[in-house]
């Protein structure tokens, strides 16, 4: 997935995260039937939009078999379970 469509992606899951806060910031001030069930929807997106954009790009890197920000794994951290490992076998040599 290019940088750019990358970068588009997370821009507009942003802009719905903000634009689910306005929205359940303005249900909670105004007064009308049914006002509960939409708050209670509104505040469900604004947990629920983060964590699917946080899924939708840990299977974009799954499918494309490149790390990014929401990888388990990080590039530091493949370097230093690699050097642990090194570490490890040169400790099992010298015994």
């Amino acid at each position: 997935m290019p940088q750019k469509l990358k970068r588009i992606f997370a821009l507009a899951t942003v802009i719905l995260i903000v634009l689910f806060i306005i929205a359940t910031f303005v249900v909670a001030l105004l007064d009308f039937p049914n006002k509960m069930v939409v708050f209670t929807g509104l505040a469900a997106g604004m947990v629920f939009l983060p964590i699917m954009g946080w899924l939708a790009l840990w299977m974009i890197g799954l499918l494309t078999k490149k790390k990014n920000i929401a990888s388990f794994r990080s590039e530091e951290m493949e370097e230093t379970m690699k050097q642990a490992e090194q570490i490890r076998n040169m400790q099992n040599d010298h015994d």
